[in-house]
């Protein structure tokens, strides 16, 4: 499944690529779900 989703710091995306496993936490920010916190898990 594909979900989209905006995020507060455009770098973040600098840092994974597909595949990676991820944990994030997402909020609803001026009625769009926003990425607030991302981190690479191994």
């Amino acid at each position: 499944m594909t979900m989209i989703f905006r995020v507060t710091e455009p770098a973040w995306l600098d840092q994974v690529k597909p595949g990676d496993n991820i944990r994030f936490q997402a909020d609803k920010v001026n009625g769009q779900l926003t990425v607030t916190q991302l981190e690479v898990v191994q």
